[in-house]
């Protein structure tokens, strides 16, 4: 009995690494899963397709595979919408089993998924910016920086360099938004200005003529709107008033589209705004990725197909240091330790998930004939929440 014993234990332990073997290869020919939540209908459904070309593009240069791991990317239409976002993540996480999902784009639609997505151990991402408020469930990765950390450097520009004293807000109304105007209100503010007014339409308003009407008088309106369609909405119907005052904006990057320039001609000339990025950035990573976005899409690339790019090649940069392992406890610390150059600019992250990068003053120009995004006119280095722990 004690002889047949030891040849069954014998013949287990030579087995038992090779079935453990077969196990982890198993796992390791599972592909890695990716969400994306993006808006493909909705005020801001013309923005979709740019991040999803971004994302398909850092994904098409990696092969769709990663430390020898296929991936699989899934999209999901979260129709600018708080609750169809909310519900489409749900389902990533719980059907589709992913670890990590890129968007969606709006702040209140971050700020009602962060609890879930911690809950679940998903790694999640903004697209452009993100919220202050998410930082305490350690799960989003809040690129470039927090909607109101990425504009109180512009309010500050606003009054130092271009002297205005006074001025005006008009931001749509809805938390990213309310954030970003608020970070430019504290920038003003902060550096001796003062904001006399501030006005929030509604989220694809059809017609800002009220909201035109009531603005006061103020040395520049500050206007801060959901995209590229109702910037362009907004500027017409301020230029059909009548009304003189000199404009800025912000997410300049993002709003000022080709197409949306194209349509707004002459009358976007001047404007000067915040940015985030610019195709006209003069570095070799930016060059290369222009020439690839140009060759995918046939446009220059706005913020949106940027942001989703560099996105997606942050999470394929921390696979590769887990060697595949998409995990939240190994994904997690993994990124946080990156430090990459971008064609937006340097790249790093506070601890809190929240990234340091550079944010630019940009304007429209024309250019041999043609409406543009100019390089950058200004830039701040390396801009960090005021918020965050030194």
């Amino acid at each position: 009995m004690k002889k047949l014993i030891f040849i069954v234990l014998a013949v287990l332990f030579m087995t038992f690494p090779a079935f453990w073997g077969s196990a982890r290869e198993t796992s390791a020919a599972e592909p890695i899963k990716i969400g994306a939540i993006l808006d493909f209908t909705g005020p801001v459904a013309d923005l979709g397709p740019k991040f999803k070309a971004g994302i398909e593009l850092a994904l098409e240069e990696a092969g769709y595979k990663v430390a020898g791991r296929e991936i699989k990317l899934i999209v999901e239409d979260g129709a600018t919408d708080v609750t169809v976002a909310l519900d489409k993540f749900k389902k990533l996480a719980d059907k589709d089993q992913v670890h990590i999902c890129i968007g969606p784009l709006m702040g209140d639609a971050h700020l009602a998924i962060a609890p879930y997505a911690a809950e679940k151990k998903v790694l999640i991402t903004s697209l452009i910016n993100g919220m202050f408020e998410t930082i305490k469930y350690k799960t989003y990765l809040i690129y470039p920086t927090t909607v109101d950390a990425q504009t109180y450097p512009f309010g500050q520009y606003t009054f130092q360099k271009l002297g205005y004293k006074t001025m005006i807000t008009v931001g749509a109304n809805y938390a990213g938004k309310i954030g970003y105007t608020n970070g430019v209100k504290k920038g003003f503010e902060d550096a001796g200005g003062k904001v006399l007014q501030q006005l929030w339409p509604p989220v694809g308003a059809p017609d800002y003529s009220p909201f035109i009407s009531a603005i006061k008088k103020a040395d520049v309106v500050m206007y801060a709107l959901e995209g590229p369609g109702p910037v362009s909405r907004f500027i017409y119907q301020y230029r059909q008033a009548g009304l003189k005052m000199p404009m800025v904006t912000i997410t300049q990057d993002g709003d000022y589209t080709p197409e949306a320039l194209k349509e707004l001609g002459d009358i976007a000339l001047g404007i000067k705004g915040e940015a985030s990025y610019s195709w006209q950035i003069n570095t070799p990573v930016n060059k290369k990725f222009v020439k690839a976005i140009k060759a995918k899409t046939g446009k220059v690339p706005s913020c949106s197909e940027q942001n989703a790019y560099t996105l997606t090649k942050v999470i394929l940069a921390g696979l590769k240091v887990t060697n595949g392992d998409d995990s939240f406890s190994k994904l997690w610390p993994a990124v946080l330790k990156l430090k990459m150059d971008t064609p937006q600019g340097p790249l790093s992250f506070a601890s809190e998930g929240v990234a340091i990068t550079d944010v630019y003053v940009t304007e429209a120009q024309k250019k041999d004939g043609e409406y543009v995004l100019s390089p950058p006119l200004y830039t701040v280095k390396a801009v960090r929440d005021w918020r965050l722990p030194k």
